[in-house]
């Protein structure tokens, strides 16, 4: 049966067509909804599910598995609403997922609504590698904003512990972006979405509340203009957590420099220098600045100069 409810698709939940499951990766979901073809069946699998062995899927992977529904102009997967077997949402499966690791996070953050917080990723879905401990824990609209600063107390309180030293080593070669390490580590340090709360390490992800859906980025398909690079000063910094990550800036042709990778999500504040190099494309007459249009980017980048000169870091870029 199609799935019909009240409640939209939106970011960080997940569907799943058949034995395939896809993360959504847009808010727009209408029609077809925004995704990524995650996990599939594999005999080889390191996971397992009903008997089923799955594998996680690399991108060159998941076109080849799920080709019928890859969309080659946007880069994404577009499934349509009538073939969804099933919808798990983060905010509604947050008891069934409730294990010691998840729970530890989840009474930390107690002073926030049970209904405005969840955990997306494989523990979501019940595909859970034996092994893993890192948590996916989504918080929503307003809510996210007041776990962050829980986040930054916590840390300063020794409540939390920030990455250490191994796992931001790690999380640099996982995200292998086109910064230096000193540089990432500046950026990340403040940003104040990880920490280990005893020996369970979790990130703190952003999704728009319900009433919030229609802000944000528009969804849509641009026209490439040229690849570019530019300074500007950051005018609204709202969405810099989102997905896609979205600084509105002072400049006189770019209205947003905007990334899609989570590498460069709250990368550059309100009122600090940025810069970024990107494509620039035109959607409903206004440019965009592109930086980060996959995980894994090599020219395109988000810099804070504000926080580079505080840090009196000279270098940012791997040579």
């Amino acid at each position: 049966m199609p799935y019909t409810s009240d409640k939209p698709i939106r970011l960080r939940d997940f569907v799943r067509v058949g034995n395939l499951y896809f993360s959504v990766v847009g808010y727009k979901n209408a029609e077809s909804v925004k995704s990524l073809l995650r996990y599939a069946p594999d005999e080889s699998g390191d996971r397992e599910k009903n008997g089923v062995k799955y594998k996680k899927l690399s991108y060159e992977e998941a076109i080849d598995v799920g080709k019928r529904w890859f969309s080659e102009s946007e880069g994404i997967f577009r499934v349509p609403r009538e073939e969804i077997d099933e919808v798990f949402k983060p905010e509604e499966r947050l008891e069934e997922v409730m294990d010691s690791e998840v729970k530890k996070v989840v009474e930390f953050f107690e002073s926030i609504p049970k209904e405005e917080m969840g955990v997306t990723g494989s523990r979501l879905i019940g595909l859970k590698k034996e092994g893993e401990s890192d948590v996916d824990f989504v918080v929503y609209g307003k809510y996210w904003f007041i776990a962050r600063e829980k986040i930054r107390r916590g840390i300063e309180s020794g409540k939390l512990d920030e990455p250490d030293e191994e796992t931001w080593e790690r999380i640099y070669r996982k995200r292998n972006p086109p910064l230096t390490y000193e540089a990432f580590l500046a950026h990340e340090r403040r940003k104040f979405h990880r920490a280990f709360i005893g020996s369970t390490y979790f990130d703190l992800l952003y999704v728009r509340g319900y009433d919030e859906l229609e802000k944000g980025f528009p969804e849509k398909i641009g026209r490439k203009v040229s690849f570019k690079k530019i300074r500007a000063k950051v005018i609204e910094d709202e969405f810099a957590f989102d997905y896609p990550s979205v600084y509105f800036v002072e400049h006189e042709e770019i209205e947003a420099v905007v990334s899609f990778t989570h590498t460069f999500a709250g990368q550059a504040f309100k009122g600090e220098i940025l810069e970024a190099a990107g494509w620039v494309e035109e959607i409903d007459g206004k440019n965009y600045l592109i930086a980060g249009s996959k995980r894994e980017v090599k020219d395109e980048y988000v810099v804070s100069l504000t926080l580079m000169e505080k840090e009196r870091i000279k270098d940012f870029l791997i040579s």
